[in-house]
């Protein structure tokens, strides 16, 4: 910086080049304030691997040969809203019925049944113990923000033949439900809306493994509604509900938790579309194998399967560390078991596949956004018709940060083998069905009976508390603790020293029968993403669509004041009197001579 300093006062321009290094000087300071990552005692030596960390950008957006879609749904139930792309048209989106006619029980005594418990529940995602070297800000921090942004991050083994992906969906899942209303239009249906966490994580995962403006759109059909995300590989995000059920489907002689993933790629002329559906039965019986009488069936599929793994998850002590009712219970309202059948039936792949979302109803409570009953109180959420907009941001700035409060962790992480052999494959496999097991026994109802401690409650609890969750699943899954550090400060997550991260995990992974599963991560190669809940939609775009729009559409725009709802962000769009000339004269021009 000082040679810099002497040149610059050397050069006839010196005034102007010193104004534009003491800027420079500046902007490094503020980035370094931002950027400070506490060192590992046992890695302080390694400081010239935090300019590598920082270095990391947004992988460039190349000029992509497909269109995003825009779609715009408006408040009538009369007509659907036209879509910007002229293959689809989507329902209307104000009002999910389901969740009212169908599940009205139900969502009562899921979110009472989470506020009574509430108190051990915001006990974990709420530290009240010091902060300590590495413990995260005050929320109103910038800081704070920054180390907790919502990110994927991709991290090879040293030896290729594994790939580990991470992901943090916890304000993609805040934004979703605070731009949507959800927390009203589900009645406080807590579960669902960690389903729509599990399922924000799901896409962003498959969308880590593209590039560029290359995008996955991703239907997923429940009890309750369904589920529609985009996730583009540079890390733009968005979501809304659809009003389609699993009752209706099964009237249509349909199957029911339809899985469709579409990927749009650079050099496709169309989308690559897969679509499937789970059965809880086949992923739980046990193999043929097991279920057998013959030796000889028994051979014959120990021979099969000696060169592939199991589809089934079965174990022979599932029943004794799983009741089947949570099974059912993870099987609705957690997209782990979805996102394996997928990768299985479309992918090929043999992976490990884990995600979750947790939201504390306590925490919503005290905010504000739940009545003692558990129903949704709509007061968090209001603002008067007549607050300008400065003031209608600041209560979405409010509404949001309240609501990463009650979100203390919504992630996800997939192990995916790359050519690494039978061998790799069936311990991967191994991996998955007693992770996918431990994950399972969370849904377990503490209801009647002497509660038991799932084996993975300390870890999240621990996550929720330190917000370390990228350490501590990457440490969970791969053994290599100090990898796994490395992979943190990477991401710039926040992180812990390896030893209590070890003394946390360690324990999980015997319990587990993993402990042998130890895979040395390559954090140096590790590609970082951060992710925003973003949406293209426009008033230019909008106009375009009503050009080709059906007559039904306008009469009910007029009837809505001339205001159209964009679906997937809820961004608010009035058509002034001039525009609405300017459309009009458009479809006169654009319309065929009879």
């Amino acid at each position: 910086m000082l040679r810099l300093v002497a040149r610059a006062n050397a050069h006839p321009l010196h005034h102007f080049h010193s104004v534009l290094i003491r800027l420079l000087f500046s902007l490094i300071l503020d980035a370094d304030e931002c950027c400070c990552y506490p060192a590992s005692p046992s890695t302080q030596s390694r400081r010239g691997e935090r300019g590598a960390a920082r270095s990391h950008q947004r992988p460039p957006a190349a000029p992509s040969p497909i269109t995003t879609p825009l779609r715009c749904s408006k408040v009538s139930e009369a007509c659907s809203a036209v879509s910007c792309l002229a293959s689809s048209t989507l329902s209307v989106t104000p009002s999910l019925f389901p969740f009212h006619a169908m599940r009205t029980g139900g969502v009562s005594h899921c979110a009472a049944g989470v506020v009574a418990k509430g108190g051990a529940a915001g006990a974990s995602c709420v530290s009240s113990s010091p902060p300590s070297s590495s413990s995260p800000a005050p929320v109103h921090r910038a800081s704070h923000t920054f180390r907790t942004r919502d990110i994927t991050l991709r991290v090879p083994s040293k030896d290729k033949l594994l790939r580990f992906a991470f992901c943090s969906t916890r304000h993609l899942l805040a934004e979703t439900i605070r731009r949507h209303d959800l927390l009203r239009s589900t009645g406080a249906h807590l579960d669902f809306l960690e389903l729509v966490g599990t399922q924000l994580t799901f896409s962003n995962l498959l969308a880590s493994a593209l590039e560029g403006e290359e995008r996955v759109e991703a239907r997923f059909t429940a009890e309750e509604a369904t589920i529609s995300t985009e996730a583009l590989a540079l890390g733009e995000c968005r979501c809304c509900l659809r009003p389609e059920y699993n009752a209706q489907l099964a009237e249509g002689g349909l199957p029911a938790f339809p899985l469709r993933v579409s990927r749009i790629q650079y050099r496709r002329e169309k989308p690559f579309t897969s679509v499937v559906h789970a059965d809880l039965n086949e992923l739980l019986q046990p193999p043929p194998d097991v279920a057998s009488s013959t030796a000889a069936a028994a051979a014959a599929t120990r021979t099969s399967e000696a060169s592939h793994v199991p589809f089934s998850l079965y174990r022979p002590d599932m029943a004794r560390r799983v009741p089947l009712e949570a099974w059912k219970r993870f099987f609705s309202y957690n997209s782990s078991l979805h996102a394996y059948n997928y990768l299985r039936r479309s992918e090929g792949s043999v992976p490990a596949v884990w995600m979750q979302s947790r939201i504390d109803a306590a925490t919503l409570l005290n905010h504000g956004f739940l009545n003692t009953d558990g129903s949704a109180a709509g007061g968090a959420w209001q603002h008067g018709e007549a607050c300008s907009g400065t003031a209608k941001e600041k209560k979405a700035q409010e509404v949001q940060r309240a609501l990463l409060h009650a979100i203390p962790l919504s992630f996800g992480v997939v192990v995916t083998p790359l050519a690494a052999g039978d061998a790799m494959d069936r311990r991967v496999g191994q991996l998955n069905r007693v992770v996918m097991g431990a994950a399972a026994q969370l849904s377990t109802s503490s209801e009647g009976g002497t509660p038991t401690i799932p084996v993975l409650q300390p870890l999240l609890d621990r996550c929720a508390q330190k917000y370390t969750t990228c350490q501590h699943i990457l440490s969970l899954v791969s053994g290599d603790h100090d990898g796994a550090y490395q992979a943190a400060v990477t991401a710039r997550q926040y992180n812990d020293d390896p030893a209590r991260v070890a003394a946390v995990v360690d324990p999980i992974r015997r319990a587990l029968g993993v402990q042998d599963f130890v895979i040395p991560l390559a954090a140096t190669e590790a590609e970082r993403t951060g992710l925003d809940f973003f949406c293209r939609c426009s008033k230019q775009n909008l106009m375009s669509s009503l050009v080709s729009a059906s007559p039904c559409t306008l009469e009910s725009l007029k009837e809505s004041d001339n205001t159209v709802h964009c679906s997937f962000c809820g961004m608010q769009h009035t058509i002034a009197d001039a525009e609405w000339q300017e459309l009009v004269k458009a479809r006169s021009g654009s319309a065929l001579p009879h």
